[in-house]
């Protein structure tokens, strides 16, 4: 149980990695702001995975205790917070452009999604 849990959270991390990286590598040699401001972004939705899939781990290391609906609900809660309050600081930091800011956290969460797809697929395959 821990380690399918503990897989497909590091599948989603290495998705959300490898994603943003091969979209603003290549952007950073004509526009180095808005390659950070993507990186920015998407390293929002990153620490926002992040996150829950510790959180994740930590109730999959628990079996005695399992994850209520209220924990559930919390650590949403929390997440939603930590991205909000992240997107904050960037957005009035001044240096980063907001589109492209947006632009990061939005393929970092498609990206997030496209993992969790993928492994429901390749995992009815076999």
């Amino acid at each position: 149980m821990v380690s399918s849990v503990a897989g497909l959270g590091l599948r989603i991390l290495g998705w959300q990695l490898a994603g943003i990286g091969l979209v603003a590598l290549p952007i950073w040699w004509f526009d180095s702001q808005l390659a950070l401001s993507i990186s920015v972004g998407g390293s929002i939705g990153f620490a926002a995975a992040l996150y829950l899939v510790f959180v994740q781990v930590k109730h999959a290391l628990q079996p005695a205790r399992p994850a209520s609906l209220l924990s559930l609900l919390t650590n949403w809660f929390i997440k939603t917070l930590l991205v909000l309050g992240l997107l904050m600081i960037a957005l009035r930091s001044g240096y980063f452009r907001p589109l492209a800011v947006l632009l990061g956290l939005m393929m970092s969460l498609v990206l997030y999604w496209l993992a969790v797809v993928t492994q429901q697929t390749s995992a009815r395959r076999e």
